[in-house]
């Protein structure tokens, strides 16, 4: 068994436990991968797996691209690419996963799937979002009727991806994160989520 105590992981072995590493030295953000990491640690210890060696494994993990993959640091902000979030669900994972100021970027094709508590979350948790895309008529109309006098959140919205991410390098502020995480399908502008989170990554690359 695998479980968190005191912003550790350990390992119960019995009526004892061994300390496998502190939750800060997990790379990955969010509530989710904590998760991931606890049950890859009960699986790696019924395997016989060194505690070293599942330490070592997660220090040097970073994720997987376009997964909330870290792009660089730019205007003070740290910009991460989550193009693989094409549900509104998997967006607001994404949110939960930072406490900074954020400069969300969603949109896309929608999947008629419901977007009122990603609105509602949105209204609480993000300074400035910026929709492209097909989606965005639905996904401000949703806003509007959920939380229409949000004194939060800003919106905006743009044709394409590349106008997003230069309204996103207008607004940032030190500390901000700038989050590329759509909520919806790439394939109004894109052939897949992988080829737009990379054109997110080349256009973050030339700011």
């Amino acid at each position: 068994m695998a479980y968190l105590r005191q912003e550790g992981i350990y390992l119960g072995e019995g009526e004892g436990e061994t300390f496998v590493l502190d939750r800060a030295s997990i790379r990955l953000r969010g509530e989710h991968n904590l998760q991931n990491v606890l049950a890859a640690c009960a699986i790696a210890s019924a395997a016989g797996i060194p505690v070293e060696a599942m330490r070592l494994g997660i220090q040097g993990f970073d994720g997987v691209p376009h997964r909330l993959e870290f792009v660089r640091t730019w205007g003070g902000a740290d910009w991460y690419n989550d193009s693989i979030a094409t549900a509104p669900e998997r967006v607001m994972a994404a949110i939960r996963s930072f406490d900074e100021p954020l400069v969300l970027l969603a949109g896309g094709r929608d999947k008629d799937l419901p977007w009122e508590d990603f609105a509602r979350l949105v209204c609480q948790r993000v300074d400035h979002l910026i929709l492209f895309g097909e989606a965005s008529d639905k996904i401000e109309n949703v806003i509007q009727r959920v939380c229409p006098s949000s004194p939060r959140c800003t919106l905006s919205r743009y044709r394409t991806m590349e106008q997003a991410v230069l309204a996103a390098a207008a607004i940032v502020e030190p500390a901000d994160v700038v989050l590329l995480s759509p909520g919806g399908t790439s394939f109004d502008e894109f052939n897949d989520f992988e080829e737009r989170g990379e054109c997110f990554k080349q256009l973050v690359m030339q700011l």
